[in-house]
């Protein structure tokens, strides 16, 4: 079976992504893997966190720090996709997020990334990079960028 890896943070565009990993993953009977990264200083554990579909969102409660936020948005994300049938686990991540999508793809052996692009003036671009130019760079598979500005 296929691997669908979408990389997603607490941003509009998460949603359009997520929507997006499900049409893909609807046409190829594909398996997803919702992958969130964070800054490794906000991380209480050293393996990632996993994640798996089935518990109702509205138990989450309401996040108190960036692990807690990004744990929320991986389990919103994953009753979505249970919700259409897909069969989707998540994990939550410390690290640099281009080098941390990238390694994720390869441990799950995805045949796909799918994933966001926020819209960084030249200025951020120069000073924060773009991460999503990043893991198109260092992929092993292909890079679905929804770019989407609805």
């Amino acid at each position: 079976m296929k691997t669908l890896l979408v990389a997603i943070d607490n941003s509009d565009v998460s949603r359009k992504v997520v929507s997006l990993a499900m049409e893909q993953a609807l046409a190829l009977n594909a398996q997803v893997v919702v992958v969130c990264c964070v800054d490794p200083s906000y991380v209480t554990a050293t393996e990632p966190l996993e994640i798996n579909a089935g518990e109702d969102p509205s138990d989450f409660g309401a996040a108190q720090d960036e692990q807690n936020t990004a744990e929320m948005v991986v389990r919103h994300a994953l009753a979505d996709l249970q919700r259409v049938g897909i069969n989707a686990r998540g994990c939550v991540i410390g690290g640099e997020s281009a080098d941390t999508i990238v390694a994720q793809s390869a441990a799950v052996q995805a045949s796909m990334i799918i994933m966001g692009r926020r819209h960084l003036s030249p200025f951020n671009r120069l000073l924060k990079g773009s991460v999503s130019a990043a893991v198109i760079e260092r992929a092993h598979c292909p890079v679905l960028v929804d770019v989407r500005v609805d």
